[in-house]
């Protein structure tokens, strides 16, 4: 898939992903703004005496951008951010946004926008799934929380540098912080399916080469045409935080998860392999016998493709040999 690299911003997008710069020019000490539908950047460190928060613009403008895009998010002050904490070694870090009452009528109630930690920064994580709306509801109502812990916190202190429009330094013993909305497990107080922080390396600030990075899912809530819920929620790009307190998005092309292979049954000559997939990727089984197995699995013979759809899915064999091995390829 051919990709193009573009880092200037696009119209509609300027005042949004670009630092606000509409709301900076007139109210640079204003309290911190928030609305349903924000996407908002949490910060917070074990022992430290503050929590962070920044307005990164509503999710459905990072729907727009094409492939092969970054963007700087200029919202995210590193002076803010410095402020804040005195090193961002182990920082923990979230990005999330919620479809809640007075809801976007162009977006399904309680849809959600979650980023996901990379365990590999080369590799795209597990995208997280879809829940019905109910259960992302509930989700939903932490996630507004942050955003107007922010903004409530922010009413209640100072303006200065450290309380802007776009971001508000917030001290952990202040009522409105954020950390008691995420939980102490970063997963909303137990009403999210896992851990959406980022947690920095002891030495990310040691290396202008670290980067820290989380894949940005859009969850809609409510079930398929084929009536399952569980399925993977769509990517739209990741974020990347580096050393020096700056912030993009990136809309490439992911590196796909390697599938793992679930289940693999036998039915007479026909062998039936399940595994995990990702939805538009496509799969291709691959076999061979024992004589193969120091052979590249590149090499190894083409047996039927699948094009995923988020769920688990499988391929079948039909050789009669007493001896197979198996393995799944993706492609974009």
């Amino acid at each position: 898939m051919k990709t193009h690299s573009n880092h200037r911003l696009f119209p509609g997008l300027d005042g949004v992903l670009g630092g606000f710069a509409w709301f900076t020019a007139t109210l640079t000490a204003a309290p911190f703004l928030y609305s349903s539908g924000d996407l908002v950047l949490a910060f917070r460190q074990t022992g430290n005496a503050s929590d962070y928060a920044v307005n990164l613009g509503k999710a459905t403008h990072y729907y727009a951008l094409p492939a092969g895009t970054t963007v700087p998010l200029a919202n995210l002050s590193a002076a803010q951010l410095n402020s804040a904490f005195p090193s961002l070694n182990g920082l923990r870090w979230s990005v999330a946004g919620a479809n809640r009452p007075p809801a976007d009528p162009n977006v399904p109630l309680q849809t959600l926008w979650i980023a996901r930690p990379r365990t590999e920064s080369g590799t795209q994580s597990t995208p997280w799934l879809r829940k019905g709306q109910s259960a992302q509801g509930l989700a939903g109502a932490q996630i507004d929380g942050v955003g107007y812990n922010a903004a409530q916190g922010s009413s209640n202190l100072p303006g200065g540098p450290d309380n802007t429009a776009t971001g508000v330094v917030i001290p952990v013993n202040n009522n409105f912080n954020v950390s008691q909305v995420i939980g102490a497990t970063g997963n909303y107080a137990n009403t999210f399916q896992g851990n959406v922080e980022n947690l920095t390396a002891d030495d990310f600030d040691g290396a202008p080469g670290n980067v820290s990075r989380s894949d940005l899912y859009e969850l809609l809530p409510g079930t398929t045409a084929a009536g399952t819920v569980n399925t993977a929620g769509r990517f739209l790009g990741y974020f990347e935080l580096k050393p020096d307190g700056t912030l993009t998005f990136n809309t490439g092309s992911p590196a796909l998860p390697v599938p793992e292979i679930a289940t693999v049954t036998h039915d007479g000559d026909v062998t039936t392999v399940s595994f995990a997939t990702v939805n538009g990727a496509n799969y291709t089984l691959r076999a061979t016998d024992a004589a193969g197995l120091g052979s590249p699995i590149t090499t190894w013979a083409t047996g039927p493709t699948l094009t995923g759809n988020g769920s688990v899915q499988s391929l079948q064999d039909t050789s009669a040999a007493a001896v197979r091995f198996f393995a799944v390829e993706v492609l974009p």
